[in-house]
């Protein structure tokens, strides 16, 4: 396999790499979902951030209290702005008359669990914030000292029904090595117009060991004149299946007339929505930490375009999970959506087990993160698409006397296995270099 070299790049391709990571930094920062975010930060008067989201047959989460700081302020995640002798924090039942009650961290000023572990969040339940807090509002926090007691309240309905299908439709393309790198043109070419010559190369290919046969896939000969075409074939995949990621570059058109890069096909998902309370996805995706990045096409190309080696510290990511996107009820630029959801090949970006996670989450938080960003788009990239329809770009928050955002989902995922026959490098090595960045 091709390695990517471990060095640092010119000073424009480092530049053009800063700004694709900030731009992608500030999008993903606005968005408080199933990761933890920092607190915001800003001169205005001083409101606490309420950030909580319900997730239906769940244990409840974290509940962040946060308090805003002035920009030249460094946040303190042990520093107390709250106390907690003389507040409270609840969510509240009312159908059931459960009253949930939380306590803060030791340590973390701002997060604060559910003393009862075993309660589920109930799917289409209703569920009622309750907090009383007395807290250090001063603006030069945390050398001043200005205590108020402010009352916080929210409401929010947990989604009923969302799910996704354990069967997705893959490009043909995914489904065996050789049609993901991509097969050689002369090859290609003598097989769309020699039949004999397409027969035999249906059969080599679809007896290669250990690749999974092109008929076991539901490739039949059929389907792969149809891909030797230049046409977009799909085939069934089932959840914890295999796939190889694209590397082919040639233009793959769909029935509609739609040309993409066979590299940019997306796998396709049937999600089962109730549109009466579907407010839109947060998703983010688990990889695996001990195998490869893959440096794909595109990122390959805005390097080569900058005339620089690749960046291998900025390629590294810390954890395990990161996330993809945030949309709304409505995406203009998604055919079928939100009945089918779109997962780009180019999304994946690591070999070994990708979980997709997918959180249907009521309207009250993607009018939060819409207004949030400010940006009026329907998506909030990745996977979304934006349009000239008028949007509302007001800051929205449903925490009265606060800010922020008390909202219900219901989740769900679909495991691939992912497969890269070249253009990867171990994630163990680019956290080496990462560090050595570090200390430099």
């Amino acid at each position: 396999m091709n390695r990517p070299k471990m060095n640092r790049p010119g000073i424009r391709a480092y530049a053009a790499t800063t700004a694709i990571a900030t731009l992608a930094a500030l999008a993903l920062s606005a968005c408080n979902g199933p990761w933890n975010m920092e607190p915001a930060a800003g001169d205005g008067d001083p409101k606490l951030w309420i950030s909580m989201l319900l997730v239906a047959e769940r244990p409840l989460d974290t509940l962040w209290v946060e308090r805003p700081l002035r920009l030249d302020r460094k946040a303190d995640p042990a520093a107390p702005f709250v106390d907690p002798a003389a507040s409270y924090v609840s969510v509240v039942e009312p159908e059931s008359g459960d009253t949930l009650r939380f306590r803060p961290v030791p340590g973390r000023a701002a997060a604060w669990t559910a003393e009862d572990t075993a309660y589920r969040v109930k799917r289409g339940a209703r569920y009622l914030l309750d907090a009383r807090l007395r807290w250090n509002a001063a603006r030069e926090f945390p050398s001043g000292s200005e205590w108020k007691t402010e009352t916080l309240t929210a409401e929010t309905k947990v989604p009923a029904a969302y799910a996704l299908d354990s069967l997705a439709q893959a490009p043909v393309e995914a489904l065996h090595p050789a049609l993901a790198v991509g097969l050689p043109a002369a090859l290609a070419v003598r097989a769309r117009i020699d039949a004999a010559f397409r027969k035999s190369l249906y059969d080599r290919l679809d007896a290669i060991p250990n690749a999974g046969s092109l008929a076991s896939r539901g490739v039949d000969e059929e389907a792969f004149t149809a891909y030797l075409a230049g046409k977009t074939v799909y085939r069934p995949l089932r959840r914890e299946d295999t796939l190889h990621f694209i590397f082919d570059p040639a233009p793959s058109r769909d029935n509609a007339g739609n040309v993409l890069m066979r590299y940019a096909l997306p796998l396709l998902l049937t999600q089962r929505v109730d549109t009466r309370d579907f407010g839109g996805l947060i998703l983010s995706q688990r990889f695996d930490s001990a195998r490869a990045r893959i440096v794909d096409p595109m990122l390959k190309g805005i390097f080569a375009s900058f005339g620089a080696d690749l960046d291998s510290a900025a390629l590294y990511q810390r954890g395990a999970i990161r996330p993809m996107t945030v949309m709304g009820a409505y995406t203009s630029g998604m055919r079928g959506y939100p009945d089918t959801l779109r997962v780009g090949n180019l999304q994946w970006g690591y070999t070994g087990r990708n979980v997709l996670r997918a959180y249907a989450v009521d309207p009250q938080y993607y009018q939060y993160y819409k207004g949030l960003i400010g940006s009026g788009a329907e998506g909030g990239g990745g996977l979304g698409g934006g349009s000239s329809r008028p949007q509302n770009v007001l800051r929205y928050s449903n925490v009265a006397n606060g800010e922020g955002f008390f909202a219900g989902a219901v989740a769900d995922s679909f495991a691939v296995n992912i497969r890269a026959l070249r253009d990867t490098v171990a994630v163990s090595a680019l956290r080496e270099v990462w560090l050595k960045d570090q200390a430099n």
